[in-house]
C-alpha cells in the first residue's frame, strides 16, 4: 500500500512538472503576438497596394515627436527598412547639437517590423522617464549603451534591434524588457486604418511621379484652358481660334470651358500635362 502511495504521488508530481514546463514554454502573450503577425502582414500588404512612400510617411509622422524631428524619424525608418547607416541629430538645452551614427544589426527589415521596433523603443525610454530622448538615447534603446533615466540612474540598454538580430521574437523582447504588445498593436491597427483609407489611385506611383495626362483639348476661339482634378483625363472644350491645354489632376475627369476672346492662332492643339498629388 505504501509503495503504491509513493508511486501515485511519484506520478502526480511527474506530471504537474510536466504541466508548468509545458505553461512556461508557452509564451503568455501568445495571442498578442498573433494579432501583431496579422497587423504586420497588412502594414507590408499596404505598402503595395497604397504606395511605400505613404506607409514610409505615416511611420514616419507616428514617431517624429519621439525622435525629435522629422528628419530623424525618416532617417531611422529608411535606415531601418534597408539596413543602412542611421545618423540622428538632437540639440540640448544649451543649444549644442550633438550627432551619432549606427547601423542596424538586423539588415533590411519589412514595415511593420520597422513600426514595431520604434514602438518598443518608445516603450522601454518611457519607462526609464525618458520622453524626449537625446540622439545617443535613441542609439541605445535600439542597438545598445548606457543611459541616464529620469530618476538620475544610469542603466545599460542591450537595444530592441540588438535583441532581435540575436533571433528573439517580438513577444519575447517585450516580455524581457517587461511590456506587452498591447500598445505596439494598437499604434500599428490605427496607422494601418488611416493608410488603407487613401484612394489607390491617390498614392499611385503615377499620381507620385506626377507623369499623368489629360487628352488633347479641342480648337478654341482663345486661350481655353480646362483643368480636371484627376490623373486620367482633362478635356479643354473647343473656343475658337488659339490653343487648349488640358491638365489632369487627380483621377476625376474634368472638363474646362474658355477662358478668352482672342486667338493666336488659325487653329490650335491642346497639350496635356498632369500633376499628381
Amino acid at each position: 500500500m505504501k509503495r503504491e502511495l509513493m508511486a501515485t504521488a511519484s506520478t502526480l508530481l511527474l506530471a504537474g512538472g510536466l504541466a508548468l514546463g509545458a505553461t512556461a514554454a508557452r509564451p503568455a502573450d501568445t495571442g498578442e503576438t498573433e494579432v501583431l503577425a496579422t497587423q504586420t502582414a497588412q502594414m507590408d500588404s499596404l505598402a503595395t497596394t497604397r504606395g511605400a512612400a505613404t506607409v514610409t510617411a505615416k511611420i514616419s509622422s507616428d514617431f517624429s515627436g519621439f525622435a525629435g524631428s522629422s528628419a530623424n524619424a525618416d532617417a531611422l525608418v529608411g535606415g531601418l527598412r534597408n539596413g543602412t547607416a542611421v545618423t540622428l541629430t538632437s540639440t540640448d538645452a544649451k543649444g549644442v547639437t550633438t550627432s551619432t551614427t549606427f547601423t542596424p544589426p538586423t539588415g533590411k527589415m519589412g514595415y511593420g517590423n520597422v513600426y514595431t521596433s520604434l514602438a518598443l523603443a518608445k516603450q522601454q525610454l518611457a519607462g526609464l522617464g525618458i520622453t524626449d530622448p537625446t540622439a545617443q538615447q535613441l542609439q541605445a534603446a535600439l542597438v545598445g549603451g548606457t543611459v541616464i533615466g529620469a530618476n538620475g540612474q544610469s542603466t545599460t540598454l542591450t537595444g530592441v534591434l540588438t535583441l532581435r538580430a540575436q533571433g528573439m521574437g517580438w513577444g519575447q523582447i517585450a516580455q524581457s524588457l517587461g511590456y506587452k504588445l498591447g500598445p505596439v498593436i494598437s499604434g500599428m491597427r490605427s496607422a494601418n486604418a488611416h493608410v488603407a483609407s487613401r484612394t489607390a489611385a491617390s498614392t499611385s506611383p503615377a499620381a507620385r511621379a506626377g507623369t499623368a495626362a489629360g487628352t488633347a483639348g479641342g480648337p478654341g476661339t482663345g486661350p481655353g484652358n480646362a483643368y480636371g482634378r484627376g490623373i486620367v483625363t482633362g478635356t479643354g472644350t473647343p473656343g475658337g481660334m488659339g490653343q487648349g491645354n488640358a491638365y489632369g489632376r487627380g483621377i476625376v475627369t474634368g472638363t474646362g470651358g474658355p477662358a478668352g476672346q482672342s486667338g493666336q492662332a488659325a487653329a490650335g492643339q491642346g497639350r496635356s500635362a498632369g500633376k499628381g498629388n
